[in-house]
C-alpha cells in the first residue's frame, strides 16, 4: 500500500464523506417512497462501497465509518418497522447478492440484527452466519471495524436465557463474542506488519489508536446477563487469556490485560486470581508486568477501602495462614462443584455453595497478599532480568493491597521490607537508580501515613535498616515527611520510651543536618567551626549570628520543627517523663551546635516536669520527691549549659532567669540561687553589647523582684549584684534607668497570682528597705544629672519622679514630701533655664515638658482621694 500525504487522505476523505451523504439523502427518499425498498439498498451499498478505501489512516477511516454507521442505523430503524419476520428472512438471504463484499457484510449484519430481534426468528443460525461470513475481510482496518460494527449492532439483540433451541442462549452469545474478539485481535496484530519497516512508529500509534475498537468488544461481553464469577471462571476468561498469551504482541498483552482489570467485577477477579497470574508470567518478555500487575493491586485496592467504608464497624478477622496453593485449590474446588451441580438444577447449585466470612469485602478463605507475593516471588525466579524499577514499584502496590486488606497484618509489610534489604538494587545507570530509590521512599512514605501511630512503623524490623540503606535525600524526606505528619495531627502524643527512640533515630539525619561539600568556609559546617571557635574564645557572638543568618531556610526550619517535637513528649509518669526528655537530650546533642535551636524547647519541657514533681511533692511528702526535683535541675543545668556553649548568650541568660524563677517558686532555693549565679556570669563573660546588657540587668531585676523563698543574705547578695551592674552601663541613660528599676528589688509588691495581699509584704525575704530603695533613687538622679543632652537630663528626672511617686503612694516612709517637692523644682529650674534663653542654641523637644505635665496632673488628681498628697505643693 503506497503511502500518501495528510492532504491527499483529507481529500480523499473529504470526498468519500460527499458520496456518504449523497446516497444517504437518496437512500432516505426511497425508504419514504412506498415500493422502492430495493432501490434504497442499491443507495446504500454504493455508499458502503466508500468503506473499501484502503489509503485512510485509523482516525480518517473511523470518521467514514460514523458517517456510514448513522445512515445504517436510519435502514435498521425503516425495517424494524415495516418488515415482518418472513420479509426479513427474504431480504437477509437477498443482500447477500451484493457484488462487492464490503456492502454485502455491513447489508448482511444490518438485516440481520434486526432479524434476530423478531421473535421466533433462527438467532442462533443468524450469529453463526455473520460471524462466519466477516471472515471474508481479512484487511486489518476493515476487517476491524467490521467486527467492530457486528458487536455494535448485535448486542442488543444478544440471547441470555438457556434454551437449547434455535432462538440461542448465553453460551451462543459468549462463544460468538469470544470468537469475534479473537478475530479483531487477530487482525489488530496483523496491522503491525502492513508497509515499509521505516513506518513503524507510525503504525504503532495507528494500532494504539484502534484498540479502543478490539477492547470494546470485551466491554460487550461484561455487560451479558446472567453471567456469574463461575461461568466467568470456566468459559469466559481461559478463551480470553489463551489469545492473549497466544498472540504475543506487546501491545496488545498489555491493552487487553488491562482492559480485562477494567470491565469484570471485582468478584470476578477475586475468583479468578490464579488463571490471570498464570497468563501474566507467560506473557511476552516485553510487556510491562509491572504495569499490568499494578492495575490489577490497585483495583482490588480501592475495592477494599470501599467496602471498607460501607462497613467502617466491621471487625478483621484473625490473621490465618492459607496458601496461595490453598486458596487455588479452593477456588478451583468450588467450581468444579458448580459445573457438576449444573445438570441438576440450581436449587442443589445452592446447597452445595456455602456462605464464606469476608473482610472489607473480600473472602477470608483467599489471602490476596500471599497470592500476589508468591505470584511476585515466583516471577523474579524465572526474569532476573527485571529492572529494580520495576520490582520496587510492585513492592509499593502490594504493600499497599495489604494495607488495605489486612491493615493491622505487619507481618506482610515486614516481609517485603525484608525482601527489598536483601535486594538492593544492581542497576548503574542513574535514571534507573532515581526511580528505584523514588519508589522506595515511596513505600516509606505510604507506611508511616497509613499507620495511626508512629510505634507500629518502628516496630517493622526492617523498616529502619531499609531507611538507613537508602541515600541522604531520602532519608532527610521521610524524616521531614514524619515531622510534618506529627506536627499537623491533632493531639499526638509521644508516650514510650521505644517510640521516642526510635522516633529520633528517624529523624537523626535532620537534626545532623551534613552537608554534601567539604567547603569548612560555607555552609553547615563552617558555622559549626565557628561555634567551635566561639567556645575556645577565637570568635565573637556577632560572628556566629552572621552565621546563622547565613544557614539555608530549609535547615533553619527543619530544626525550628524538631524543637516543636519536643513538646509531644508526654506521659502521665514523671519517670517516664524524665526519660523521655534524655532521650530526646542525646538525640538532638549529636546536632552540636545546633542545640541552640532545639534544647530551648528542652528547657520548657523541663521546667513543667519540676512544676508537676513540685505539685506531686507537695501532696506526698517524702524524700522521693526531692530527690527527684534535684536530678531534674541537674539535668535541667546540663541543657543550659550546652546552650550557653553553643553560643546563644542573650538566650542562654534568658533560659537561666526563667529557671531560676521556676526553682524559687517550687522552693528550692539552692538551685535558684546557682541559675541566676549562672546568668550573672554569662553577663560578664560574654554578653558585650550595651543594649543588651541593659536588656539583662532589667530582665533580671524583674525576675528578682517577685522571687520569695531566698534567704535575706542570698537576696541581699543577688539584689546588690544587680544593681551594681547597672551602675556600670556604658550609656548614661541606661545607668539611671537600671539603677531606678532596681530599687524595686528592695520593695516587694504583692503578687495576686500567688495569693499574696499588701498587708503580707513586710513579712516577704527581699523585705522592704526604704533607705535601699532611697539610695538607688538618689543615685539615678546623680547619673541623670550627668547627662550631657539637657532633653534627656530633663526626661530621667521626669522618670524619677513618676518612681517616687509610686513609692510615696506605696507608703515608703523614706520618700518625703520634701524630697518629691526639691525633685520638682530641679525639673521646673531645668525646663526654665532652658525656656529663659532660647537664642543660646539650647532647645528641648515637647516630649519631656508634656511628660512633666501629665506627671503634675497625676498629683493634682491624688490630691482628690489621698490626703497625703495635698503636702505637695510647688
Amino acid at each position: 500500500m503506497a503511502a500518501i500525504s495528510t492532504d491527499e487522505s483529507r481529500l480523499k476523505l473529504n470526498q468519500s464523506l460527499a458520496v456518504i451523504r449523497k446516497e444517504g439523502v437518496l437512500m432516505q427518499k426511497c425508504l419514504d417512497t412506498k415500493g422502492k425498498l430495493m432501490d434504497a439498498l442499491k443507495h446504500a451499498s454504493t455508499l458502503l462501497s466508500e468503506l473499501r478505501a484502503s489509503s485512510l489512516g485509523p482516525k480518517q477511516y473511523y470518521e467514514l465509518y460514523i458517517s456510514v454507521f448513522d445512515e445504517l442505523s436510519i435502514l435498521a430503524d425503516y425495517l424494524k418497522e415495516n418488515h415482518s419476520s418472513h420479509q426479513l428472512a427474504d431480504l437477509y438471504e437477498l443482500v447477500q447478492y451484493a457484488g462487492n463484499i464490503i456492502p454485502r457484510l455491513y447489508l448482511m449484519i444490518t438485516v440481520g440484527t434486526v432479524y434476530m430481534a423478531i421473535p421466533d426468528a433462527p438467532v442462533k443460525e443468524v450469529m453463526k452466519d455473520m460471524l462466519e461470513m466477516c471472515r471474508g475481510v481479512q484487511h486489518p482496518l476493515r476487517g476491524l471495524f467490521l467486527r467492530y460494527y457486528l458487536m455494535q449492532s448485535s448486542r442488543e439483540h444478544l440471547p441470555v436465557g438457556d434454551s437449547d433451541g434455535p432462538e440461542g442462549n448465553l453460551q451462543v452469545s459468549i462463544d460468538f463474542i469470544i470468537t469475534n474478539f479473537i478475530e479483531m485481535n487477530k487482525l489488530w496484530v496483523r496491522l503491525q506488519h502492513q508497509g515499509h519497516s521505516r513506518d513503524r512508529e507510525k503504525r504503532t500509534q495507528e494500532r494504539k489508536e484502534l484498540q479502543i475498537v478490539v477492547g470494546s468488544t470485551l466491554v460487550g461481553l461484561s455487560q451479558l446477563d446472567g453471567i456469574d464469577k463461575n461461568y466467568y471462571r470456566k468459559s469466559i476468561l481461559p478463551a480470553i487469556l489463551e489469545q492473549v498469551v497466544q498472540c504475543r504482541d506487546v501491545i496488545a498483552q498489555e491493552y487487553l490485560l488491562d482492559v480485562i482489570t477494567q470491565v469484570f467485577p471485582d468478584e470476578f477477579h477475586l475468583h479468578t486470581l490464579d488463571l490471570f497470574l498464570e497468563a501474566v508470567g507467560n506473557l511476552s518478555p516485553n510487556a510491562s508486568i509491572k504495569n499490568i500487575l499494578i492495575k490489577l493491586i490497585d483495583r482490588l485496592s480501592n475495592y477494599a477501602l470501599a467496602e471498607a467504608d460501607n462497613n467502617p464497624d466491621e471487625e478483621e478477622p484473625s490473621d490465618d495462614k492459607t496458601t496461595e496453593d490453598d486458596n487455588i485449590k479452593e477456588t478451583t474446588s468450588s467450581t468444579d462443584k458448580t459445573d457438576e451441580t449444573n445438570s441438576t438444577g440450581e436449587a442443589d447449585k445452592t446447597e452445595t455453595e456455602k456462605p464464606v466470612k469476608r473482610y472489607r469485602g473480600i473472602p477470608t478463605n483467599i489471602d490476596l497478599f500471599q497470592i500476589f507475593w508468591t505470584h511476585v516471588s515466583s516471577l523474579l525466579s524465572k526474569r532476573p532480568d527485571l529492572p529494580s524499577e520495576n520490582i520496587t514499584a510492585l513492592c509499593v502496590y502490594i504493600s499497599r493491597l495489604s494495607l488495605c486488606c489486612y491493615p493491622s497484618r505487619t507481618a506482610n509489610i515486614d516481609t517485603i521490607l525484608e525482601f527489598l534489604v536483601k535486594n538492593p538494587p544492581s542497576e548503574t545507570d542513574n535514571d534507573s537508580l532515581q526511580a528505584t530509590n523514588a519508589n522506595v521512599l515511596e513505600l516509606l512514605l505510604l507506611l508511616i501515613q497509613s499507620y495511626p501511630k508512629l510505634l507500629t512503623v518502628l516496630r517493622l524490623a526492617n523498616f529502619v535498616p531499609l531507611l538507613e540503606s537508602q541515600s541522604k535525600d531520602t532519608r532527610n524526606a521521610v524524616a521531614s515527611n514524619i515531622i510534618n505528619l506529627m506536627l499537623n495531627v491533632k493531639k499526638t502524643r509521644i508516650e514510650s520510651i521505644e517510640e521516642a527512640t526510635g522516633l529520633f533515630k528517624l529523624l537523626r539525619v535532620v537534626i545532623v543536618e551534613e552537608t554534601d561539600t567539604g567547603d569548612e568556609a560555607n555552609g553547615i559546617n563552617g558555622i559549626e567551626a565557628k561555634v567551635h571557635d566561639l567556645i575556645l574564645g577565637n570568635a565573637t557572638g556577632e560572628e556566629l549570628a552572621e552565621s546563622d543568618q547565613a544557614l539555608p531556610d530549609a535547615a533553619v526550619a527543619n530544626q525550628n520543627k524538631l524543637s516543636k517535637i519536643v513538646h509531644l513528649l508526654y506521659n502521665r509518669d514523671v519517670d517516664v517523663q524524665s526519660q523521655l526528655l534524655e532521650v530526646a537530650r542525646k538525640a538532638l546533642g549529636e546536632g552540636k551546635s545546633f542545640v541552640r535551636f532545639t534544647y530551648p524547647a528542652l528547657v520548657t519541657e523541663l521546667l513543667r516536669l519540676i512544676r508537676r514533681i513540685s505539685v506531686i511533692g507537695k501532696n506526698k511528702e517524702g524524700e522521693e520527691f526531692k530527690l527527684k526535683l534535684a536530678h531534674a535541675f541537674k539535668f535541667l543545668q546540663i541543657v543550659l549549659a550546652a546552650i550557653n556553649q553553643a553560643g546563644k548568650p542573650d538566650k542562654t541568660l534568658r533560659l537561666y532567669v526563667e529557671a531560676g524563677t521556676i526553682a524559687d517558686q517550687v522552693g528550692s532555693e539552692e538551685a535558684s540561687y546557682e541559675f541566676y549565679a549562672q546568668a550573672f556570669t554569662i553577663y560578664e563573660e560574654k554578653i558585650s553589647d550595651s543594649r543588651s546588657q541593659y536588656q539583662a540587668v532589667c530582665l533580671i531585676a524583674s525576675a528578682l523582684q517577685s522571687s520569695r523563698n531566698f534567704s535575706p543574705e542570698n537576696y541581699d547578695t543577688l539584689a546588690s549584684k544587680c544593681a551594681l551592674y547597672g551602675s556600670k552601663l556604658l550609656k548614661k541613660p541606661d545607668q539611671c534607668r537600671a539603677v531606678y528599676l532596681a530599687s524595686h528589688l528592695w520593695w516587694a509588691v504583692e503578687i495576686p497570682a500567688l495569693g499574696e495581699s499588701e498587708d503580707q509584704m513586710s513579712t516577704v525575704v527581699g523585705i522592704r528597705d526604704g533607705k535601699r530603695v532611697l539610695e538607688c533613687l538618689q543615685r539615678a538622679l546623680r547619673v541623670a544629672d550627668a547627662c550631657m543632652d539637657v532633653a534627656v537630663s530633663v526626661e530621667l528626672f521626669v522618670e524619677i519622679l513618676n518612681r517616687c511617686l509610686y513609692y510615696f503612694e506605696r507608703g515608703n516612709e523614706q520618700i518625703s514630701v520634701k524630697f518629691i517637692i526639691g525633685l520638682i523644682e530641679l525639673i521646673q529650674r531645668n525646663l526654665d533655664g532652658v525656656s529663659s534663653n532660647p537664642n543660646g542654641g539650647l532647645s528641648i523637644s515637647d516630649s519631656p515638658k508634656k511628660h512633666f505635665e501629665r506627671t503634675l496632673k497625676f498629683i493634682e488628681d491624688q490630691k482628690e482621694v489621698d490626703t497625703r498628697f495635698h503636702q505637695i505643693v510647688w
